[in-house]
């Protein structure tokens, strides 16, 4: 996967990789505080399904998801777009009652605050087969 902007440094590409394999875990995922804490005021997503979530709808609608649903992830890339504003890039599936669901290309734009990094964007594209 090729983007615009520079590669982020190892050690920042670890960091924002760790953030986006923190909201696969079911237990980040059922935590309001910790997903609201991870998630910037002006989040908003369109999703595989296409349909689009703003911060609000996402806190409500992720704790709710099963906890059966595992989520694989590789082939990780994080790009620095501007000062303080970050890219990732990797493929998902998720593992519902054990059988993996179709691939999706995810991208994800990290924007830095006082506090932490912070996702403001993500989007999710089923990968062509």
């Amino acid at each position: 996967m090729s983007s615009a902007g520079a590669a982020a440094s190892p050690a920042l590409a670890a960091e924002l990789e760790g953030l986006e394999r923190a909201l696969h875990c079911p237990q980040v995922r059922a935590d309001h505080e910790r997903l609201a804490a991870l998630l910037d005021e002006d989040f908003n997503e369109i999703g595989s399904s296409g349909q689009c979530y703003g911060r609000e709808a996402a806190l409500e609608e992720i704790p709710l998801e099963r906890a059966q649903v595992v989520i694989e992830s590789d082939q990780y890339a994080v790009w620095m777009l501007a000062e303080g504003l970050a890219q990732v890039r990797y493929r998902s599936r998720y593992h519902v009652d054990d059988q993996p669901q179709r691939w999706v290309l995810r991208s994800s734009l990290w924007r830095q605050h006082s506090t932490g990094w912070r996702m403001v964007f993500h989007q999710g594209t089923p990968e062509a087969r």
